[in-house]
């Protein structure tokens, strides 16, 4: 795609971000609903309820379902439940669990590709993350606005939650169909579904699509977070008190020589305006990805390119 078009549209939707939004919302850890957590994944071993799934709608081209959240906030009801959205193939070999970015709000966003990924017989399951879509609460101003912000104690809530309910997510997955399952993830949710590939023995293919993959790094240095940095400032907060309560969070703190990059592949942007290709290229490097696409375009319209579909589907054609 074309270099400035692909610029222009990246900058113009932080921007649109930043004075629609973020630059309307403040945050601070202090007086949060939340407490410091440790060993925020000590206790990850949950089964679904199948008796508490609920299909409540369908649409032409897919379905709605709701599932329990294996990780209850008591402040906020409406995000204890998960909705995913089911975009079925109709000669279906396959499952993909896709996980979208930070602050989205439009499912829209998506549907080319899923288009494209039933052509190739793969089922897509849209699984939405906590303070997202359907889950934002009524106190929150934008989707996704509780997920990540300078409330680091509700952010360690939400991610947690957001890892969790890709196992949530999986088990139903499972118990509908007996087709071989990947994981997908776009930007944050990519940084979500890496740390689930970490956390459940790297067994699971994932797919990354412009993922953050040092989480504590990009909250400072992105041109999209410098509000939610200035709030961390202004409540007594630099990097190095931040990293210690993201150090669980963070898949760079986990990319040690147990990591086997076999199964797991990775879509860049050149152009990307929203996270530095040099961070791509570094995470590339440590971890010894084989699987590495590079592709012409922003950090928004990747979802574009026709490619995509097919190097999803040839890597798990490669891995499953």
């Amino acid at each position: 795609m074309n270099e400035a078009s692909s610029k222009f549209v990246d900058n113009l939707a932080m921007d649109k971000l930043l004075k629609e939004k973020l630059k309307k919302v403040n945050h601070s850890p202090k007086h949060s609903m939340f407490v410091p957590a440790e060993g925020l994944f000590s206790n990850i071993n949950n089964i679904l309820n199948v008796a508490r799934v609920n299909y409540y709608s369908d649409n032409s081209n897919h379905r709605c379902i709701e599932i329990p959240s294996f990780e209850i906030t008591t402040h906020y009801s409406e995000n204890n439940t998960i909705h995913i959205y089911n975009y079925p193939s109709v000669n279906a070999e396959r499952n993909l669990l896709f996980v979208h970015g930070l602050f989205d709000d439009n499912i829209l966003n998506y549907e080319y590709l899923f288009k494209l990924l039933n052509g190739l017989n793969i089922n897509v399951y849209f699984m939405t993350m906590p303070y997202h879509f359907n889950r934002k609460p009524k106190s929150s101003l934008f989707s996704g606005e509780f997920f990540l912000s300078a409330d680091i104690f509700r952010t360690q809530s939400a991610f947690k939650q957001a890892v969790l309910d890709i196992d949530a997510s999986l088990q139903f997955i499972r118990n509908e169909n007996s087709f071989p399952n990947i994981l997908a993830g776009f930007s944050m949710g990519g940084c979500v579904a890496l740390r689930h590939y970490l956390l459940s023995k790297q067994e699971i293919p994932t797919f990354l699509i412009n993922p953050v993959t040092d989480f504590c790094e990009v909250l400072w240095d992105s041109p999209l977070f410098v509000t939610i940095g200035k709030d961390l400032i202004n409540s007594g907060y630099d990097v190095e008190k931040c990293k210690k309560f993201f150090v669980e969070m963070d898949p760079s703190n986990f990319l040690d020589d147990s990591f086997k990059s076999e199964k797991i592949a990775m879509v860049y942007s050149k152009y990307d305006q929203v996270i530095n290709e040099k961070k791509y290229k570094k995470f590339i490097n440590k971890t010894g990805i084989r699987n590495t696409y590079a592709y012409h375009s922003g950090h928004l319209n990747v979802l574009r390119v026709p490619k995509l579909a097919k190097d999803i589907t040839e890597f798990i054609e490669k891995v499953i």
